[in-house]
């Protein structure tokens, strides 16, 4: 039986027409092999990036739908809150006293992971700047079976859900540590965030990068949204957590088969001085724009189903071991 052919994707000449004279793929520094700050390209105050145009056309293709109108109400609203302004009393603890702390008020606050890392010049957006060095990241999961209906309405309202949780975990951190007296900003996870989330929350031992170009991680899979808040509270730092994710990666085809518009490739590319898995920005932003933010390469991720995670890991560490094995018998 020969195998079904994908349908090509052909984006509307409406969208197109607002397409600039630059790829986002140079934009986001492919092939380029020497470490730098990364430029805004999206999700950014629309007149910092030339794709700006297209981001209004992403929000005039939205769906008339009550329930996501109002989720996204919601989520704007978290997003505006204010933060307290920070004590005049300053608290002294030890890093490790307070890191135990702050991932305490995460987790209660609806957090399902906490993480810490030092920032890093190449994290911050180029038109930004970030004031403290101290980066906490939130993880909220998504709800599976809304996921998986990618790229429906029910999927884009998860979505949103999420992130609007992200931030009601990043802005009471950010609100606790003004309590003790040190400076917070909270960045939630969304629109105008001035610094990457993903290689922090990397750092930080979220997981590892997927070929879908998202985090993996060891329990939630491919389901995390993200947060961050930046401190200059006294933190101890999270190691990175490595399970197996980049060889499964390698020879699994699933976001990569799945992937209407073929933005996903099967080999790693050089971005600004890493080599890493990366998605096509080209390829993937029209279908994006065109299906309620798309997350079709996340659904269809074998990590993403509930209660796999943890076979997957006893499988790859099984194979690692008798890889092992069969190289001291040589």
């Amino acid at each position: 039986m020969s195998k079904k052919t994908k349908e090509k994707f052909i984006p509307s000449a409406e969208q197109m027409a607002l397409w600039p004279d630059v790829s986002g793929n140079d934009i986001n520094g492919l092939g380029e092999g020497k470490i730098r700050p990364p430029s805004p390209i999206y999700w950014q105050t629309p007149d910092l990036t030339p794709f700006g145009p297209l981001m209004q056309f992403f929000e005039d293709m939205a769906p008339r739908d009550e329930k996501l109108y109002q989720t996204q109400m919601k989520t704007n609203a978290i997003r505006a809150a204010s933060i307290p302004p920070k004590s005049s009393t300053k608290i002294e603890k030890t890093p490790e006293e307070w890191s135990s702390l702050i991932k305490k008020v995460g987790l209660e606050s609806s957090g399902e992971i906490i993480g810490i890392t030092k920032m890093r010049p190449e994290w911050v957006i180029d038109t930004f700047n970030v004031p403290y060095e101290n980066v906490i990241i939130v993880g909220v999961k998504m709800d599976f079976d809304q996921l998986k209906t990618a790229p429906k309405v029910p999927a884009a309202v998860e979505v949103i859900k999420q992130y609007g949780r992200a931030h009601l975990v990043s802005n009471a951190i950010a609100t606790w540590i003004h309590k003790q007296g040190w400076n917070a900003i909270s960045y939630g996870g969304s629109n105008n965030v001035p610094m990457l989330l993903v290689p922090p929350a990397l750092e930080c031992g979220f997981g590892e990068l997927g070929k879908h170009g998202s985090i993996i991680n060891r329990e939630y899979g491919s389901t995390l949204r993200l947060g961050a808040v930046v401190s200059d509270m006294p933190l101890n730092m999270d190691i990175n957590d490595q399970f197996g994710v980049d060889d499964f990666c390698l020879n699994c085809k699933a976001c990569q088969n799945a992937c209407p518009p073929d933005a996903i490739g099967s080999d790693k590319k050089m971005v600004r001085g890493v080599t890493k898995w990366y998605v096509d920005f080209d390829k993937c932003l029209p279908y994006f724009n065109e299906n309620i933010g798309c997350g079709i390469c996340l659904a269809v991720c074998p990590w993403s189903l509930p209660d796999v995670p943890q076979n997957l890991i006893k499988k790859l560490a099984k194979k690692r071991n008798k890889e092992v094995d069969n190289e001291n018998d040589r």
